[in-house]
């Protein structure tokens, strides 16, 4: 009886563990680094496409997207971010460290969630500027 109760256990616990997750495509990391909703539609979708054009090194259009983006919602930390993350990409540091100061003032004092996230990479954007050290995220 306690055989059967031991397999029991076995296959059940078996059926509870989950893969863990070795590399992301592209698009699964866009969908992680645009989960802070911007609560406009429109300029969720350009912070989107703003995203998938810097992922892809089409700088300008990125730029474009997210300065859109930023004009319907514009107190979007998440926008900033990605336009900080945009800038330090094409070399601009300066600017790449404003936007990345906007975003962190846009923040709770307290963010949690997918806002600490932004929080955690405007706060890098600064260190690498800080460093000289351009890293692509």
């Amino acid at each position: 009886m306690r055989v059967i109760y031991l397999c029991a256990a076995l296959v059940l616990s078996a059926c509870a563990t989950q893969p863990i997750p070795t590399e992301m495509d592209q698009e699964q990391l866009i969908e992680a680094e645009t989960e802070l909703s911007t609560g406009v539609a429109a300029a969720d979708a350009l912070l989107k496409l703003g995203e998938q054009a810097r992922l892809n090194g089409d700088y300008a259009s990125a730029v474009n997207h997210l300065e859109r983006g930023l004009r319907l919602a514009p107190r979007s930390a998440a926008l900033y971010l990605a336009l900080a993350k945009t800038r330090l990409a094409m070399g601009d540091q300066h600017r790449a460290q404003q936007m990345a100061k906007k975003a962190l003032s846009l923040l709770p004092a307290e963010p949690r969630g997918p806002e600490s996230v932004v929080q955690m990479q405007a706060r890098g954007v600064m260190e690498q500027v800080r460093g000289g050290a351009v890293q692509a995220y």
